[in-house]
């Protein structure tokens, strides 16, 4: 039986007592994968949970033309495949190891058993499940504001300059907008799409910022 302090540290479990985590002990199984090796495939029956014992794991999505991307990075004490936890779901995510890693595998339907036998355990995991699953979307979508979304998410091909109708009867150039990551403020940078993201061309970071046009000669640049 899988050691309960394996379990302790882990987030998911936090709160229950040394019973339960033996519980929960009692139908885990470990499993060692290389790396590079897939632990399991995106729309696959969500038929397993895993928690990182050791190593390093990558989540994997599909874009929309079919490439991979990864789209997070788990470690020790870190679940992966929760919708395990709850019957008839399918995985929204591929998951392999980005080093030789070790993870405990608990069976998805032996795992929702115990948690109708035993409500307590039921309910403390699922509440921390919540908890992870929240962390992690803030995290997404903190990575979404920070990174150039993929092009073919674009409602248009990127270019360069201004976008939209000329103002003021004339095609004038837009203020210069200072990148909040390493301060370039030299502009107009380059706009990505319609919805006023730019890209700095110093650090490549890209941001929102409102579109507006330069008033003042002296500030636009050619």
């Amino acid at each position: 039986m899988i050691d309960i302090v394996a379990l302790s540290d882990c987030e998911v479990f936090a709160g229950l007592s040394n019973r339960d985590l033996k519980k929960l002990a009692e139908i885990a199984a470990v499993q060692t994968f290389e790396a590079g090796a897939p632990i399991f495939e995106e729309d696959e029956a969500a038929s397993n949970m895993y928690v990182v014992s050791e190593g390093c794991i990558a989540l994997k999505m599909k874009s929309r033309t079919g490439q991979e991307v990864v789209v997070d990075e788990l470690g020790p004490c870190e679940v992966v495949g929760w919708s395990a936890a709850l019957e008839g779901h399918k995985f929204t995510a591929s998951v392999s190891a980005i080093e030789p890693s070790t993870v405990l595998v608990f069976e998805g339907a032996r795992l929702r058993r115990l948690f109708i036998e035993e409500q307590a355990i039921g309910n403390r995991v699922m509440g921390n499940m919540l908890v992870v699953v929240s962390g992690r979307l803030g995290h997404l979508r903190s990575k979404l504001v920070d990174e150039p979304f993929a092009p073919e998410w674009l409602t248009s091909p990127p270019h360069e300059g201004p976008v939209g109708a000329p103002c003021n009867g004339g095609m004038r150039e837009m203020k210069k907008i200072a990148c909040p990551s390493c301060g370039f403020e030299i502009g107009p940078l380059t706009l990505v799409n319609e919805t006023a993201q730019y890209r700095c061309r110093n650090c490549g970071t890209v941001f929102y910022s409102p579109a507006c046009c330069d008033t003042e000669g002296e500030d636009s640049m050619t």
